[in-house]
């Protein structure tokens, strides 16, 4: 599903990524991000993933992963659903 927003009058199109930081997050770590989705947390990583407006949101949300001095394993863009 496309999910559109508007961005200082614009129309763009949202996208929506998978961010894997390395470790299993705690409770209160998981619901301070309450505006990331935690797909999994294992004891080697924890998935987490969300739409995002643009590339600033994102760079925004990873600024923050690394500011709670959370270690960035992977990110990348999901497909767009049909």
């Amino acid at each position: 599903m496309l999910r559109e927003t508007s961005v200082e009058g614009f129309v763009v199109a949202a996208a929506r990524y998978e961010i894997i930081v390395r470790g299993r997050l705690g409770g209160a770590l998981v619901r301070s991000l309450n505006d990331l989705e935690v797909w999994s947390s294992e004891p080697g990583a924890t998935y987490l993933g969300g739409w995002f407006a643009d590339q600033p949101a994102l760079h925004a949300a990873l600024a923050r992963l690394a500011d709670l001095g959370l270690e960035l394993l992977s990110v990348r863009r999901l497909p767009d659903a049909e």
